[in-house]
């Protein structure tokens, strides 16, 4: 995945239900979980944080890979993982 910046666009929230974490869209008056994207793992708790804070797609693995102690191949394969998500639910605006 050749992505060079990724940015969340707006309206698209993290929330917890019932335990789980899911991403929003704020604007949905039936303020559902996206399709697609029904619920979020902790590692996908962290990118998407990571995001919000502006963090870049450069740094994102390694961020990963020390925050949650995995090798850099396992953080890259995650985060590809998490983006194609973000991606095809049309969450983010990306520049490839």
């Amino acid at each position: 995945m050749n992505i060079r910046k990724v940015k969340l666009k707006p309206g698209f929230t993290l929330k917890e239900l019932g335990g789980e974490f899911c991403i929003f869209d704020e604007r949905d008056s039936q303020n559902g979980s996206l399709d697609g994207l029904p619920s979020v793992n902790e590692i996908c708790i962290f990118l998407w944080n990571s995001l919000e804070r502006g963090a870049g797609v450069g740094e994102l693995t390694a961020l990963l890979s020390r925050e949650k102690n995995i090798d850099e191949e396992d953080a890259r394969l995650e985060l590809e993982e998490f983006l194609a998500k973000l991606i095809h639910g049309n969450v983010v605006e990306i520049d490839g």
